[in-house]
């Protein structure tokens, strides 16, 4: 009975370092209240586990096809406690399964050659192998723990999973997928395996690792294509903003030099009522002109008339779409150099961008 408790200890603290391996890569995500939450799970779910691989090879007997149905099943429910403290993480939640899955291999792997070579063949039978395989299992954790532990945590950078739903689901499960074949011919076979297998399975985790690495590499350079995107969207939209303001600037112009045009036929028409002694007539036509000067006031936000210009143009275009806006500009007078430029198309790009963003959104909001 004692034999049977040591082994379900054994195989109880293999599963709890495959469910903190695949708590690593979210470790970073987590709130302090979600870490304890999820090791409040896995910590009092082992002792049941415990219990209930004991009673089991109790009953079955310490065998081959006990100690691999516990292994295929048993990490079930430390995965579904993950699932259920780190939600709206699914494909992220399958694909780390995958990896840990490689690296159970790749671990379970060493061990059974370690077995094969190094120890008598009297540790490569029956229930020995089978205790003897957990511990060394257990021990290969322990002392390749600092690199797995930046190994697991940087295993989902932010680009990795940055294609269409479907294409993420199908990257999520290919690392399960690569395992299940294995783990199908695992079922019917003995634990102790020739040296073939064993160098089979070394090539399954090397194919693994390309592969991954591989998909860290499409995973930048999609990242960079859209950033590259993103900044000649920029590009042109300061292009845009740019169009618009040389067009301002010739509107300015040409207004300027009809009110010079226009100021020097009243200056004329002024002089001559004055000199014709009908000063009535040319105070009549002072209180006109006023009058037409307070029609069209000229909005002054702040001392830089490039700014000026920048917010009239697309202030006017949101108060054309009916758009609730409301504008103040405090500028230092040490401020108004050579950065007017780029500071009216700042103001430029995100006036235009909050105007589209208003005409999306439902009427009277």
């Amino acid at each position: 009975m004692t034999f049977i408790i040591g082994m379900a200890l054994g195989i109880t603290l293999i599963q709890l370092i495959g469910a903190y391996l695949r708590y690593l890569p979210f470790e970073s995500k987590l709130s302090f209240e979600e870490r304890v939450r999820l090791w409040k799970y896995f910590l009092l779910w082992a002792p049941v586990t415990l219990t209930i691989y004991a009673i089991y090879f109790y009953h079955t007997g310490l065998d081959a096809e006990s100690f691999k149905r516990v292994q295929f099943f048993g990490w079930l429910p430390f995965f579904a406690f993950s699932l259920i403290v780190i939600r709206h993480e699914v494909t992220h939640h399958i694909f780390v399964v995958g990896m840990q899955m490689l690296w159970y291999f790749l671990l379970h792997t060493l061990s059974g050659a370690l077995i094969l070579t190094l120890l008598p063949p009297f540790f490569g039978t029956g229930v020995y192998r089978i205790t003897t395989q957990a511990a060394i299992y257990v021990a290969l954790f322990l002392v390749l723990l600092p690199l797995e532990k930046p190994l697991f945590r940087k295993l989902l950078p932010p680009h990795l999973f940055s294609g269409s739903k479907l294409e993420n689901w199908c990257f999520a499960i290919f690392p399960f997928g690569l395992c299940s074949t294995p783990l199908i011919m695992l079922i019917d076979r003995p634990l102790m395996h020739t040296k073939s297998d064993i160098l089979l399975r070394f090539a399954l985790f090397f194919w693994g690792v390309i592969l991954y690495q591989y998909s860290l590499y499409a995973g930048e350079r999609a990242a960079r294509i859209q950033s590259d995107l993103h900044t000649n969207e920029l590009v042109t939209q300061q292009l845009e903003a740019l169009k618009t303001h040389a067009a301002m600037l010739q509107s300015r112009a040409e207004d300027v030099q009809r009110v010079r045009h226009d100021l020097r036929h009243y200056n004329r028409l002024l002089a001559t009522l004055l000199e014709s002694g009908e000063v009535e007539k040319a105070l009549e036509l002072v209180k006109s002109q006023d009058k037409e000067l307070l029609a069209q006031p000229i909005a002054a936000y702040c001392k830089s008339p490039i700014v000026n210009a920048a917010l009239t143009v697309y202030i006017k275009l949101a108060q054309k779409d009916g758009i609730r806006i409301s504008c103040e500009v405090n500028l230092k007078d040490d401020a108004l150099n050579e950065a007017d430029n780029d500071l009216s198309i700042l103001l430029s790009n995100v006036i235009e961008n909050a105007v589209i963003a208003s005409r999306r959104q439902p009427e009277g909001e």
